[in-house]
Parts: C-alpha cells; sequence; structure tokens
C-alpha cells in the first residue's frame, strides 16, 4: 500500500514537472521566434513593416541617438549607430510587445541592445534595475553588431497561472490517494482491534461460561452421593449452589442476548411513568448479596424532589444494574458506591460515583464502544464481556437521555445520566 501510494504520487509528480518543462519550452520557443522576428525586421535593407527609409532620417535626430548611446558610456561605430537608430525608429519597445502577443504572450518585458562589449547602448532609466538580469538572460538576438535582449520579470508567475489548473488537478489526485492510504490503514487497524477485541470476547465468554457449568456439575456429582442425602444441611447448601450458578448462566445469556438486540435496533420499550429512586432501591435490594460478598456498601442521596419519570422499567433496571455490576468489577479493595438524584429542569441526573481505579484519559471516550473493556493488565481479572457500558448507553439514547463518565486513574469513576419526566412525544 505504501508503494503504491509513493508510486502513484512519484507518477503525477514526474507528470507535473514534465508539464512545466514543456511549459517552459513552450514558452521559450515563441519568445525565440518573436526575436528571430523582430531581429528581421532590423537587419533588412530598410523598415518596410513601418514603410522608413533610414536615409530619411533627419540628421538632428540621428545626432541626438548618437549622444544618447555616448551618455551609456560607449562608443559605437558607424554601422552601430545606424542599427540603433534602425531600434528608435522602430519604436522597438512598443513593437516587442505587439510581436510576442502575436505569439502568444502577453506579459509585462524589458527591452534593451547591448553592445558588441555586453555594455548597454539602450535601456530606460527606470528599467536599469533589471541590468543584472538582461546582462543573462537567455532571450536575446543578434541584430548585426549589436544585441536585443528582453526581460520577462513576471515570468515565474505567468508560467504558474497557467499551469494552476494542472496543479490543482495533481494536488487533488495526491489527496485522494493519501485520503484513500489513510482510510485503507485506520481500515486495517479498526479491523485488527476488532478481532482482538473478539477474540478476548470469545476467551471471556468461555471462561465465564466454563466456571458455572464446571461447579453445576461438580455440585451435581456430589448429591448422587448417597450419603449427602443423609446431610440436610449440605444437600440444601449444594441445591442452592446449583440455582445459584443457574441464575448466573441465565443473566450472562441475558446481557448477550440483550446487547445483541441493542445493536439490531430492535430493542422495544414499553414506556410508562415510574419512580426512579423505587427502582434504584429495588435493583440494589437484588444486588445486596453480591455487594456484601465484596464487603461493599452503597450510599443514597436521592434527593430529586419529583422522581417520577417516563421510561422502560426493564430496561432502566438493567441499566442501573450494570452500573452497580460495573462498579463491583472494578472497585479498588471493598466498594464504596454512592448514588445520588438531583432535579434538572427536564427530569433527574443520575449520578454513580464508585471507588475504582478510574479511567485513563485515553479510555474515556471508547468506554460505551460496543465489546470495548478498558485494559487491566490480565483478561480475565475482570470478567465481563465488554458489553454492559454499550447497552447502558444505547438504553439511554433511546430513552432521549444522555449517559457520560468523569474518571482518572486511582480516583474512581463517576457515571451521570439524566432522564426525562416528561412523555417523548415521536
Amino acid at each position: 500500500m505504501v508503494f503504491a501510494l509513493v508510486t502513484m504520487s512519484t507518477v503525477q509528480i514526474v507528470w507535473l514537472r514534465s508539464s512545466v518543462n514543456m511549459r517552459q519550452q513552450i514558452f521559450d520557443d515563441n519568445v525565440q521566434h518573436s526575436l528571430n522576428q523582430l531581429s528581421e525586421m532590423l537587419t533588412r535593407p530598410s523598415a518596410d513593416i513601418l514603410q522608413i527609409d533610414l536615409e530619411a532620417i533627419p540628421e538632428s535626430n540621428e545626432n541626438d541617438l548618437i549622444q544618447s548611446a555616448a551618455s551609456l558610456g560607449t562608443s559605437l561605430d558607424d554601422a552601430e549607430n545606424r542599427m540603433l537608430n534602425r531600434v528608435r525608429a522602430l519604436k522597438i519597445d512598443s513593437l516587442t510587445p505587439v510581436i510576442l502577443a502575436a505569439h502568444g504572450i502577453e506579459i509585462p518585458v524589458i527591452v534593451s541592445v547591448f553592445d558588441r562589449y555586453g555594455q548597454p547602448v539602450k535601456l530606460a532609466d527606470e528599467d536599469d534595475v533589471f541590468r543584472e538580469a538582461l546582462e543573462i538572460t537567455p532571450y536575446q538576438t543578434a541584430i548585426e553588431a549589436l544585441s536585443l535582449r528582453i526581460h520577462f520579470p513576471k515570468m515565474n508567475r505567468y508560467l504558474l497561472h497557467e499551469l494552476l489548473a494542472q496543479f490543482a488537478l495533481t494536488g487533488l489526485m495526491i489527496a485522494i490517494l493519501a485520503w484513500g492510504f489513510f482510510s485503507a490503514v485506520t481500515g486495517a487497524a479498526r479491523n485488527k482491534r476488532i478481532d482482538r477485541i473478539r477474540r478476548d470476547l470469545m476467551n471471556n465468554l468461555t471462561h465465564e461460561l466454563k466456571t458455572p457449568i464446571s461447579t453445576i456439575g461438580l455440585a451435581a456429582e456430589a448429591l448422587k452421593d448417597s450419603d449427602m442425602q443423609k446431610d440436610p444441611e449440605s444437600f440444601n447448601y449444594y441445591i442452592g449452589l446449583i440455582h445459584e450458578e443457574n441464575k448466573r448462566l441465565g443473566l450472562l445469556v441475558e446481557n448477550v442476548l440483550q446487547a445483541s438486540l441493542a445493536e439490531s435496533g430492535k430493542m422495544q420499550l414499553h414506556m410508562q411513568t415510574l419512580n426512579v429512586h423505587d427502582l434504584i432501591k429495588e435493583v440494589l435490594k437484588n444486588v445486596a448479596i453480591q455487594v456484601r460478598k465484596r464487603g461493599g456498601k452503597v450510599a443514597l442521596e436521592l434527593d430529586a424532589e419529583s422522581a417520577l419519570i417516563f421510561a422502560d422499567r426493564t430496561h432502566l433496571s438493567n441499566v442501573v444494574f450494570n452500573l452497580v455490576d460495573n462498579a463491583l468489577k472494578y472497585a479498588d479493595g471493598n466498594l464504596l458506591l454512592k448514588i445520588t438524584s438531583q432535579q434538572t429542569t427536564d427530569g433527574v441526573e443520575l449520578r454513580f460515583q464508585d471507588n475504582g481505579i478510574g479511567i485513563a484519559k485515553e479510555h474515556l471516550g471508547k468506554v460505551f464502544d460496543r465489546l470495548y473493556r478498558v485494559p487491566t493488565g490480565n483478561v480475565h481479572d475482570v470478567k465481563g464481556f465488554g458489553l454492559g457500558l454499550s447497552y447502558v448507553k444505547t438504553v439511554v439514547d433511546r430513552h432521549r437521555g444522555s449517559i457520560h463518565v468523569e474518571s482518572e486513574p486511582g480516583q474512581g469513576s463517576t457515571f451521570i445520566l439524566n432522564l426525562q419526566k416528561e412523555k417523548l412525544e415521536d
């Protein structure tokens, strides 16, 4: 891919350079044709184009011209003086742009005449700043012993303007190639990341399903023992263990199914007016055992004056459960979770503040992505599939609410939800 980009870019640049060189060559050829035409006019026996007879030029004018040439610090012989007179008689300063325009060149031009020693014998005072450029200009032609030289102060700008469309086209082509290359690279990187996430998902899924299945299998084997049936306490313990692990399996399957429904857009909401405070307390009652196992504590500061919102009870309960479960998974030591509510103009704001390991800044924007799990050093040290927060974000969005997270490494995380109290108008 890199080779293709470099090759195509090189082809475009070479093509552009060839165009520039070709345009320069055409310009040089046209200038040279113009100079040849001027030279032919000046070296004819008479100036037929203007019907001027050199011998008819008044003597006074000729003397004035010779004196003007002498003022430039050069000594001319009779032939050179006659040629210089002809240059002035033909008004070469005005004629040169006309000849150039006939060859398609319409830009300002500086016209001068130099003698055999390389000294200017005709050069306007205001054009003296271009003397060095005229001394080395490639645009010159011999007019007997003298040299007619021209210079284009704005030649580069003129040539670039002529090639502006080609420059734009080349730039566009290179930009398209670069965009295609960037898209391909980012697409490959994204596919690689998704593939890695999927592998992690399968590893975690296998790990989490094997544990309860193995526990249920061991408990069932133990219950087959005739001695176990004679011990009611042990018998009930294994029955309860099977029941709990079965519930755990059902919850894992439910999470995967809900995430799949959320992604496919087939999630159905049964909206109703409900008390979000009561819903939170109900969820906490159901997860009280898990919280106690972690030596955790949940503090409630439900201060919203009106806790009524318009929502789907099942999905919103799952949202609260996932946020509590997320706090349990990433708790740094014993869980300390603080849930608060505040009244807002549109409804209720809920905050879930935990004492977890926190989230680095570079991961904050990705925690709600499907299958994304914040790196913790070991794929299996924090159980989960990376589906919970993605499901939470989908449910909140479907309720036309909002959710975001504030967190720093080692400082815990705070998930902030805003839910509406009014019935939603579709």
